[in-house]
Order: C-alpha cells, then structure tokens, then sequence
C-alpha cells in the first residue's frame, strides 16, 4: 500500500516540477546537431567515397557486395592483390582459371585467379572503374577458424593493397574510414577538354587518321564526345589499371563491348 501511494505521488512532483519550468519561460533542452567532419566533407567534394570500416581487437575489416550477397573482407595493407574464399566463389558460380602463388597472410599459398564484376566496397561501386575485376581466390577455411578462436567475425576475402592504391585510398584510422576514389576521378581533371586524335584502335584494328582532320575527342560530364567528320559519337568512359599504365576504355552506353581505347601513363 505504501508503494502504491508513493509511485503517483513522484509522478505528481515530476510534472509539476516540468510545467513550472515551462511557465517561468524556461526554454526546453534541445540535441546539438551532429557535428560535421570538415576533412570527409573535402574528401568528398574531390570525388571520394566513404567507407566504414569494422574493428575488431586491431583488425578491420569492410562490408561488401556482390550482386546480392554480402560479404566482408579483411583489410590488409601488406598483402598486394585482393582474394576470395573458394566457398564464396563457387557459391557465386565464378569460373576459377589459373592456378597461381599467393603470398598474404599464412605466407605463400595456392590459389586460383578468378574475374568479378560489380563487387562494392561498402557505397563505393566498383563497377564506376572497370568491368572485370582480377583477383585470387584460395581456401580460408584455416583462417576462419583462427577468427573463431580470437572470436572474431569470419572473413570472406582480403581486401589487398593494390586495389587500394588503383583507387587512391585514404585511411583514417581514428574515424574508422577507408576513402576510395575511381581512377577516373584521379585521372578525370587531367583528361578534361577538348583533344585531337593522333591514333587509336577501333574494332580491335589500327585506326587510320587523316592528319589535316583527325577525329576531334572532347572529355566532359564523365563522357567521351566524338566528332569523327560529319558524325558525333557518345561513349561512356571506364579505366582499366595495367602494370604500368591505365587504359581509358571507351563504350557505347547501350552496350559493355569497348569500341575504342587510348593509353596515357600510370602517373597521371
């Protein structure tokens, strides 16, 4: 009974101690909005991607997508080519070609290279980069089960350094972010404007230019705009990183083929 008559009674002085607050004009308490990070805010305006990265007992690792399977990848700076476990690639029904050396975490292994298409790297699309993207797959079977042990999350691949680099990455440890950039978005403020055609491939073939009146190409809003004589021509862009260069790989936006294609040095 005394419980009963004490719990109304607090509820009492607790409203009245409100509505005496609100009548002597007191304002009421409001959140403070979420502060913003000037240094994503810049990173963003040049084109970057902000990826979240999960930490756990100093390893991070980054959530990602194929198609519509969700996968997490191990972040690793000292491992060059990025890899996927064997059992996500056959779940995913990828064709496995040749077999090749691994040298990561547990030293050299044995894998397989394997092409995939449409992985993205938390909100960053890598198909904004290239169509095909190489990468080794091998068994983690032995690695997962050391992520059991430390009861960590399990691992459905690495995400290696090259990969990064390609994408000009920007780590920020205290935000927990990975930064990621198409090589287009790199590349992008050097190739703007307006350019003369000196040679080229079409169809797999060398293309002749007729030098009183090459082909007139103009980089804008991310496209290609050909003039070739009389005839203007439209083709979206994609950048394929080679060893020691990228290739810009131009297509008709109706369909994936390339049409046409031009080098310039990896350093631009």
């Amino acid at each position: 009974m005394m419980i009963r008559a004490w719990m109304p009674t607090a509820l009492i002085l607790t409203l009245v101690g409100l509505l005496s607050a609100t009548a002597n004009g007191q304002p009421k308490p409001t959140a403070k909005p979420p502060k913003l990070d000037p240094f994503r805010l810049m990173l963003e305006k040049k084109g970057y991607v902000a990826v979240p990265l999960m930490e756990n007992e100093g390893a991070f690792t980054v959530e990602c997508r194929i198609g519509t399977e969700t996968c997490r990848l191990l972040l690793d700076t000292g491992v060059e080519r990025s890899a996927l476990d064997i059992t996500l690639v056959k779940k995913l029904g990828l064709k496995l070609g040749d077999e090749v050396k691994f040298i990561g975490i547990g030293g050299i292994r044995k894998g397989f290279e394997v092409s995939l298409r449409g992985l993205t790297i938390g909100d960053f699309d890598s198909r904004t980069m290239i169509q095909e993207m190489p990468l080794v797959s091998f068994d983690l079977s032995a690695d997962n089960s050391s992520q059991d042990l430390r009861k960590r999350p399990r691992i459905d691949g690495i995400l290696g350094n090259g990969l990064l680099i390609v994408n000009s990455a920007i780590l920020d440890y205290p935000a927990r972010t990975l930064y990621l950039r198409t090589p287009l978005g790199s590349l992008w403020p050097e190739i703007e404007g307006r350019w003369a055609a000196t040679g080229g491939q079409e169809d797999g073939r060398e293309r002749k230019i007729d030098p009183k009146d090459p082909p007139k190409l103009e980089f804008k809003d991310r496209r290609l705009h050909l003039t070739d004589g009389t005839k203007r021509y439209t083709f979206g862009v994609h950048v394929k990183p080679e060893k020691d260069r990228f290739t810009l790989v131009f297509f008709a936006p109706r369909r994936n083929s390339p049409s046409s294609w031009v080098t310039r040095p990896a350093g631009y």
